[in-house]
């Protein structure tokens, strides 16, 4: 009875640590703005068993380190119950420990006992001696005692089989275990551990849209994420959620080419502004304006995010913030002054998109007459260097017997304006394209710019307008698909966009084209869903090297691409292949750049 009640006392002052620390951050939560939204629920609950259950984003991208992380994350599952069994004998609720069942269990825990043993001796090891960068500069004392908790656990459970129960160092083993268990529970809604908890919530609760946007409700007065008071739920929820395993950072582009941003460190600053209670203070303060800035929007680290993270909607909500304030760097108030006057990112007149579409030949969009309306895009209607690439896919279209239009007037999508911040100049190009795409009654629109497939394609759906829009890699394969795959010749490397590769998923197509046509494929380093970004997106694009402090992304992607010994770069984005052109010039390089639709074409005419 005296050990009952002392396990109590115990049970009671632990529990209530706690509640009391969970209890902390629920109102948090609760204080936030609503936005959670549980739409494509199939969707969730299919990502919720891969990635929570099977843990496969922790396996993929590193497989040992996942797989010990994992080892970890089924032994705790497994445990279960023997803790809920454990728990009732201590407190004098009810004994089963010496039923049949129980007995049969214990022993399907032996095997989970080795795997989270020998997982969790692996990563104290990586975190406390071998120290990866992304783990941080100084060794973390909570998690060190954390792990050894886990490895204490699973000793005292093993040592069940060899010790008698009612012996004195029988029940030495069992106060130990217990007692474990309760100082782990008071630690982990203060420490990183707490992700074991809340992230089964926000991978389940996580957009099953990469870089999700909702749109402003200016008549609501909404202007972005100006303080910490205005973070919504799930971003304070991913506050509270990050592990630090540093993923985001580490396959940041912006931190790999030694810039300030660092992914990881905006979520924890979050956390820390929430609980040091500054609901006040400015966003621009929390995570510094020029480190806003500094974000491409590639999407890497939401992507790589093991605990359904979400960074975008912070760092552009942030920047809508500093936008309405008139906050935004001095390059991108050219650019939106150049949208406000012409539509267009470049300033320029329609005449000269005009005489494009004229030197060109294409026809004014019929849906009677037309299969697909090709959109042009800023880059299409205004860059010489990309109209190269239109005509070749112009004369694939045509050579395949393929009928297509043009609109007789383009604005830019908004993308550039939406990524930096500017909603109100977005909505305003949005709502004008919507309206011009209706009227043309356009069903299947095809383009060769990855940013005008995520914009019009899943952005514009915040509208109310839902239209099938294809990249011409992937219009392009299938309509070259009954040819036979030539013999490969040309070495090439393939710089996969983030909007394409990572956003569309569209990875398979572009490599099946490049084979079918005789090309020796090197892959680079980072390549297909998870490419280095080119530099361009996030407004970057209109930066000079000045107002890029560190190495330019797109210098150390060139190097990427250049390592790969292929002479070839093929690209499959216009602003891509600005800024890797960019980085060639600056290298002195004789790599030769040729854009897909170009690629493709070229070959067709030899056969």
């Amino acid at each position: 009875m005296a050990e009952t009640l002392v396990f109590w006392l115990l049970f009671l002052s632990f529990v209530g640590a706690f509640a009391a620390q969970v209890s902390r951050r629920i109102q948090l939560i609760a204080a936030a703005p609503d936005t959670f939204t549980l739409g494509d629920v199939p969707f969730r609950i299919k990502r919720f068993v891969v990635d929570v259950l099977l843990q496969r984003r922790t396996i993929r991208e590193r497989p040992v380190t996942g797989l010990m992380h994992a080892f970890v994350f089924w032994g705790f599952a497994a445990f279960g119950g023997y803790t809920a069994v454990e728990f009732l004998r201590g407190l004098g609720i009810a004994d089963l420990t010496t039923t049949g069942w129980f007995h049969a269990y214990r022993i399907t825990l032996l095997p989970f006992a080795t795997a989270v043993f020998v997982g969790i001796v692996y990563l104290l090891v990586r975190r406390a001696i071998v120290r990866p960068v992304a783990l941080g500069a100084t060794v973390s004392l909570e998690s060190v005692v954390i792990g050894l908790f886990i490895a204490t656990l699973m000793v005292t459970f093993v040592l069940t089989f060899r010790l008698e129960e009612g012996t004195t160092v029988g029940k030495v083993n069992w106060w130990v275990h217990m007692l474990v268990i309760l100082a782990f529970l008071a630690l982990i809604p203060a420490s990183k551990h707490f992700h074991l908890v809340l992230s089964p919530i926000t991978v389940f609760l996580k957009s099953p849209e990469l870089g999700n946007l909702p749109n402003l409700d200016f008549e609501g007065e909404q202007v972005g994420l100006e303080t910490v008071k205005d973070l919504d739920r799930k971003m304070v929820l991913d506050a509270f959620t990050c592990v630090e395993c540093g993923r985001c950072q580490v396959n940041c582009p912006a931190w790999g080419a030694g810039k300030a941003l660092n992914p990881k460190t905006i979520i924890l600053q979050s956390q820390d502004a929430l609980l040091a209670g500054e609901r006040e203070r400015r966003l621009g303060d929390v995570y510094t304006e020029q480190v806003l800035w500094q974000c491409t929007t590639c999407g890497a680290c939401e992507n790589q995010c093991p605990v359904g993270i979400e960074h975008l909607p912070i760092l552009i909500g942030a920047r809508r913030g500093l936008v309405s304030n008139g906050d935004a760097p001095e390059y991108l108030g050219a650019m939106y002054n150049n949208l406000e006057r012409r539509s267009n990112i470049w300033g320029l007149g329609y005449d000269q998109r005009s005489k494009f579409v004229q030197a060109a030949g294409l026809e004014t969009f019929d849906p009677a007459r037309h299969e697909v309306l090709v959109w042009l895009g800023c880059a299409g209607s205004f860059d010489a260097d990309f109209q190269k690439s239109l005509r070749s896919l112009f004369e694939i279209l045509r050579r395949r017997g393929i009928s297509f239009g043009v609109l007789a007037k383009e604005r830019c999508t908004g993308d550039p304006a939406k990524r930096t911040g500017n909603e109100y100049m977005y909505q305003e190009l949005a709502n004008g394209n919507i309206e011009d795409l209706k009227a043309a009654g356009a069903k299947r629109i095809l383009t060769s710019c990855p940013h005008c497939v995520k914009t019009i394609g899943n952005d514009y759906r915040k509208f109310g307008y839902d239209v099938e829009i294809v990249h011409s890699s992937v219009y392009v394969e299938a309509l070259t698909r009954e040819i036979g795959t030539a013999h490969a010749s040309d070495a090439v490397t393939f710089h996969d966009p983030c909007y394409l590769g990572r956003y569309a998923g569209t990875v398979d197509e572009p490599r099946a084209l490049l084979a079918r046509f005789g090309g020796d494929i090197k892959e680079p380093v980072r390549n297909r869903d998870n490419p280095y970004c080119c530099g361009a997106g996030g407004g970057l694009l209109f930066a000079t090297k000045e107002e890029e402090p560190g190495s330019r992304i797109s210098d150390v992607r060139f190097e990427q691409l250049r390592a790969t010994g292929a002479n070839t770069v093929v690209t499959a984005c216009p602003f891509c292949s600005i800024m890797l052109k960019g980085a060639q010039a600056s290298a002195g390089a004789d790599t030769q750049f040729v854009d897909l639709m170009t690629y493709v074409n070229g070959k067709l005419q030899r056969m």
